[in-house]
């Protein structure tokens, strides 16, 4: 288990003038993200993830705070430590920030250039990285000419170009459709396990941190309301903020129509891993004469990891249903009474 973070967020706040103004746009935030990890913050417009994502690379200053990255107050760089601390973070947005009138090879030469690198060494790389996002047979093309998705690619290459150890995402798939985000995220999470590319990656998008983030961070008005694996995120998420953002109670929802016609004790509940490939309700049931009705379920999987959610109706004695429920928690479910 890794005990050195690769970035060390520390008591950051942001505050910046607005017609007069003061406007907290990240307040007191920590955390810390490690080497490989593909780290998720979450939250609405508004909460402050861009601003926040910006002060890892110094696109935005602090007000407060510290941000150690690879043991380095990044705070303290200026002038050309900055820069080649910078060439070591790429960062990608949603909407690409290609230049237009240069084709795809010279949107990444670009940066490379920009490092001091020249001829061979610009051509070689180039080809290298295209070959790496899918898009060797681009390189002459503009950025009017492609596809959102392949724009992204580009914009994936050039911010690694300089062999960057991290990689900012700034809703980097929101512009894209869903098959295409797809496939980006899965472009991503592959660099990060062929490189092992750290990547921070900010979203408002909950699917994108369920297929791709091992970690999360929930955000809202500018402060971290909430922070786990992402499995145990959305297992079992704490604060009401996260829950109803989350959608968890939306995610297995009954039409009142079903709600009042239904018989018996509803109850929702979450299984966790080994939990839900065994009979454990049918066996719990027999066990306490307890019939049961399915009326909504799915099972969803983070990586190696399942998790699946049930809505059922319980039909028997109180006491046995109770009984029931309380087998049920002493093997790990997640048990909530729908009123």
């Amino acid at each position: 288990m890794q005990t050195t973070p690769l970035i060390e967020v520390k008591n950051v706040s942001v505050h910046f003038k607005a017609k007069n103004q003061l406007i907290e746009a990240v307040n007191n935030v920590s955390f810390d993200v490690y080497q490989g990890d593909i780290f998720g913050i979450i939250g609405s417009s508004g909460a402050g993830k861009s601003t926040l994502v910006r002060t890892l690379n110094q696109l935005a200053e602090p007000s407060s705070g510290q941000i150690i990255i690879n043991g380095i107050d990044i705070n303290t760089l200026k002038g050309r430590h900055l820069q080649a601390f910078r060439f070591q973070v790429g960062m990608i947005f949603q909407n690409f920030n290609l230049a237009s009138s240069k084709t795809v090879f010279e949107n990444i030469a670009f940066v490379l250039k920009a490092a001091g690198k020249k001829g061979d060494a610009v051509k070689n790389r180039v080809k290298e990285l295209l070959a790496l996002v899918g898009l060797s047979d681009k390189a002459d093309a503009y950025p009017a000419e492609l596809s959102g998705g392949q724009k992204q690619r580009v914009g994936i290459a050039r911010a690694l170009a300089n062999e960057a150890k991290i990689l900012l995402c700034d809703e980097a798939t929101s512009a894209l459709d869903p098959t295409t985000t797809s496939a980006i995220l899965d472009l991503l999470k592959a660099l990060n396990q062929k490189f092992g590319l750290t990547i921070v990656l900010i979203t408002h998008e909950i699917d994108v941190v369920k297929k791709i983030c091992n970690r999360v961070a929930v955000m809202s008005q500018g402060r971290i309301v909430e922070m786990n694996t992402t499995f145990n995120l959305f297992a079992c998420p704490k604060q009401p903020f996260t829950q109803d953002f989350l959608n968890i109670d939306e995610n297995t929802h009954l039409p009142d129509l079903i709600k009042q016609n239904a018989q018996g004790k509803l109850v929702r509940l979450r299984y966790i891993n080994e939990n839900t490939t065994q009979p454990i309700l049918y066996q719990t049931a027999l066990e306490t004469q307890v019939a049961f009705n399915i009326l909504h379920g799915f099972i969803e999987y983070f990586d190696d990891q399942a998790l699946g959610n049930l809505v059922i109706a319980l039909i028997g004695e109180p006491d046995n249903i109770n009984h029931l429920i309380t087998k049920l928690a002493n093997q790990g479910v997640i048990i909530e009474e729908i009123i």
